[in-house]
């Protein structure tokens, strides 16, 4: 029996993965990884798919990418984990931390397969958790973060005791950022072969957040 990661490339769906791999005799089969309609782009933080390709390179995990619009979302999402159940996957790893309204989603779409959900950092201190991961060894970078909340100046700021110090002095920012002040990727770290090597591109907007892009380096 193996379990699948709905992978973002980011902080939390890592960190899950390494809190399930330490605590589960199950191993990590797949990273699933849900893309716009061009299957260039990862759906939820905007990375370049190939950034999620290096990724899964250097976790030697095998790597699911399905392009998706937002209206065929469940669909697609639901198609990906029913042939990862008819290979034997039996559980799905998920990053989230306190957000009911999404935990219930996801149930309800494993159950449909009969896929167990797991959520390794579900109610955990999300003052923490950032402080965990920085010490475990993981090494990320900010990628995007919501307007209303932060300045685009946190773009490209490496997730480590200097950037939780300044996050703190904040008010109204959740520093586990579960309510999407800011996304990540993360490219080093203990579960890693050797870090995923990329270069930081263009900054640019939407009405809603700033960007930063990231290539990777062949």
């Amino acid at each position: 029996m193996s379990a699948f990661v709905s992978w973002s490339g980011g902080k939390d769906c890592m960190y899950a993965m390494h809190r399930f791999l330490l605590q589960s005799e199950l191993t990590v089969s797949h990273l699933v990884n849900m893309c716009d309609e061009t299957g260039l782009k990862s759906g939820s933080h905007g990375l370049d798919s190939a950034l999620i390709k290096a990724q899964a390179e250097q976790l030697n995990i095998e790597l699911i990418q399905s392009p998706t619009s937002k209206g065929q979302y469940r669909t697609n999402f639901i198609a990906a984990i029913s042939e990862l159940k008819n290979r034997g996957v039996t559980n799905g790893i998920f990053g989230d931390i306190y957000l009911d309204a999404h935990r219930e989603w996801i149930e309800e779409v494993c159950g449909e397969v009969g896929v167990t959900p797991v959520f390794p950092l579900w109610g955990m201190d999300t003052s923490m958790l950032p402080e965990w991961f920085v010490a475990d060894g993981f090494k990320s970078m900010v990628v995007s973060v919501k307007k209303t909340k932060l300045g685009k100046e946190w773009l490209g700021r490496i997730i480590d005791k200097k950037f939780l110090s300044e996050m703190k002095s904040l008010l109204g920012i959740d520093l586990s950022a579960e309510q999407g002040e800011y996304h990540t990727f993360v490219f080093d770290g203990p579960l890693f072969t050797k870090a995923v090597a990329f270069e930081s591109g263009d900054k640019w907007e939407d009405e809603s957040h700033y960007y930063l892009g990231l290539k990777v380096i062949p």
